[in-house]
């Protein structure tokens, strides 16, 4: 007896459906998996092509705000939009370089999207003894709400993470908890050789206890300086200032950097722990940002 020739097409055809099915089911399954979408309170326009949004976080279960700044070609209908976070300071808040004028035309000029999270005096951490202040999950909240409204890209090489002063060290140190997710890390005047003791006189900052606790041994992990193997892959931007209290951590930093074979874009200004420091920062990161993401282009910083 002659072995059916349609046995192998209607076998073919039947694992054809089956992993057809078998798809279907992982992606749902993904999805529920999925958290859902904070649900959006408000969303006001406060300048051309800058939104202010107010949302109920699930995370920090109150409402809160971020900014976002649109390029000038943006349309919702293209996805893979590529983005830089950027984490304000201590003191500060999301609308500090929106209220600004000449950072708001810095950010203005990018040609791609920025978004601004509302940070409180967070540290953008998950504290150790505050479990209700839990701001490295709701800046992941931020991202994972913003990566659907604006259709921005999920690819290292499009995706970038900087901040000043505190928004400095929450920059890099949520860039080791999430490692491999950011093309490009920058920090401008930041914390980063933080929290501990024994800097030199001058070269400090007191230890929010309300935020990290009073144990060396629990500030030794939050300290992005013990951290450094997991920023390998990203671009390192580390810019300091030559008169401001943070110098000496940022060297710090620098070295344990180099002895971990990674090379940052080191650029030292002229000034103190200062915002007209951020304000020239500023236009370094945006630029460094566009030639990262577009390296074909001429984007002058």
């Amino acid at each position: 007896m002659k072995p059916s020739r349609w046995f192998p097409r209607r076998f073919m055809r039947a694992f054809r459906l089956l992993l057809a099915g078998w798809f279907v089911f992982s992606a749902r399954v993904v999805a529920q998996q999925l958290p859902a979408p904070s649900p959006i309170v408000r969303v006001t326009k406060i300048a051309d092509r800058i939104e202010w949004v107010e949302f109920r976080s699930r995370v920090l279960a109150r409402t809160k705000r971020f900014c976002a700044v649109l390029p000038a070609n943006y349309r919702r209908t293209r996805g893979d939009w590529p983005i830089l976070y950027l984490l304000h300071g201590r003191g500060r808040h999301e609308r500090t370089l929106i209220d600004d004028r000449s950072c708001r035309k810095i950010l203005l000029q990018a040609s791609f999207v920025m978004i601004l999270p509302q940070g409180d005096d967070g540290w953008y951490v998950d504290s150790p003894v505050r479990p209700q202040d839990r701001y490295a999950s709701y800046l992941a909240e931020v991202m994972h709400l913003t990566a659907g409204r604006y259709r921005l890209s999920e690819s290292p090489s499009k995706r970038a993470l900087a901040g000043w002063s505190m928004g400095g060290y929450g920059a890099v140190r949520f860039a080791q908890t999430h490692p491999g997710r950011f093309g490009l890390v920058a920090s401008i005047i930041g914390l980063v050789d933080f929290p501990r003791t024994g800097l030199p006189s001058g070269q400090s900052y007191p230890v929010p206890i309300e935020r990290f606790g009073t144990a060396p041994d629990v500030w030794a992990r939050f300290n992005p300086i013990h951290s450094v193997g997991k920023l390998r892959g990203s671009r390192i931007v580390l810019i300091a200032a030559d008169k401001a209290f943070d110098r000496t951590m940022n060297e710090n930093f620098r070295r344990e950097l180099s002895r971990c074979g990674l090379c940052p874009d080191w650029v030292l200004l002229s000034g103190g722990h200062t915002f007209s420091v951020v304000r020239q920062a500023l236009q370094i990161v945006i630029g460094r940002t566009a030639r990262f993401f577009f390296p074909t282009r001429r984007d002058g910083e």
